[in-house]
């Protein structure tokens, strides 16, 4: 109701849209804001004005809309045993050049499972697995929790990221000490558990001579293209720019520093779970 009378105007317009009597739609409109205690909307000549309470409401409205109508489909789906829907997102990169493949893969091994991508899991991913919001995650580093399941997936190595005349470019393997003079272009605002700051930048006391947030992977790239700085990421997430020589990539010390990636799922997921299979489907599909 909320959505139909914002889009609309009108109660009349309104009605037609929702298939109901613009009386009905009158009186349902008054049983809302008798039970909420306030106005939704005020009249200006025929046409209804929101109230500020009445503007919050409709905004949480159009946010529970599409996943009401997301959750139906899923029901619908898999209620004719046609599909199940299982919800994929990406915990951080945001790097989507393997998936293609993997869903070609997906359609012909397992028909009956249909996989969504969410891509705005890549924010608060385990808040939006533990939510429901996503079915699986690939993660980089450790982000399980105890009410999460951990499928190790592949190992990855994190590597700096320069441009290809850049100094540094030509080194075997760089140390923090190198970083001392560099503009360092970061992805995230905080430091994440198992990545380069926890592990190769803060034990060694340095400090880039300046960090900037760059909060899409992509641009950073983009950035480090133009010379405009370097960074550390994930080999494999940024392996076609590396292909292309856009960039070139240098191993963090003489050991190297691996990054593993998994594919995270709900506990409470049974074991036959299509959510489950996603997972195992993904350690196989890296694995070969």
């Amino acid at each position: 109701m909320l959505n139909a009378i914002d889009q609309t105007g009108t109660i009349r317009q309104a009605a037609d849209a929702l298939g109901v009597t613009q009386s009905a739609l009158s009186h349902r409109l008054a049983e809302a804001e008798r039970r909420l205690g306030g106005l939704l909307f005020e009249r200006e000549g025929r046409r209804l004005k929101q109230t500020p309470s009445g503007r919050a409401m409709t905004q949480t409205a159009k946010q529970i809309i599409p996943a009401l109508q997301r959750a139906e489909f899923d029901f619908q789906q898999m209620a004719s045993n046609k599909t199940t829907v299982v919800r994929i997102g990406i915990a951080a990169y945001s790097c989507y050049h393997w998936l293609p493949a993997f869903l070609k893969m997906m359609s012909e091994k397992e028909p009956h499972i249909q996989l969504e991508l969410v891509a705005s899991a890549t924010q608060n991913p385990l808040r939006n697995l533990q939510h429901g919001d996503v079915d699986v995650i690939l993660a980089p580093g450790h982000l399980a929790t105890p009410s999460i399941d951990s499928v190790p997936v592949f190992q990855d190595e994190l590597v700096l990221i320069t441009h290809p005349t850049h100094p540094l470019a030509s080194k075997a393997f760089v140390d923090a000490t190198d970083l001392e003079s560099e503009d360092y272009l970061t992805y995230s605002k905080t430091a994440q558990p198992g990545f380069e700051y926890e592990r190769f930048i803060r034990p060694s006391g340095v400090v880039p001579h300046l960090v900037t947030v760059v909060e899409v992977t992509d641009a950073v790239i983009e950035l480090i293209a133009s010379n405009f700085g370097v960074s550390i990421l994930s080999r494999w997430a940024v392996q076609s720019a590396i292909k292309n020589n856009t960039v070139m990539a240098v191993s963090l010390g003489k050991e190297k520093l691996t990054l593993d990636w998994s594919a995270l799922i709900r506990e409470s997921e049974a074991h036959d779970a299509a959510a489950r299979l996603v997972a195992r489907r993904l350690a196989q599909w890296f694995k070969h």
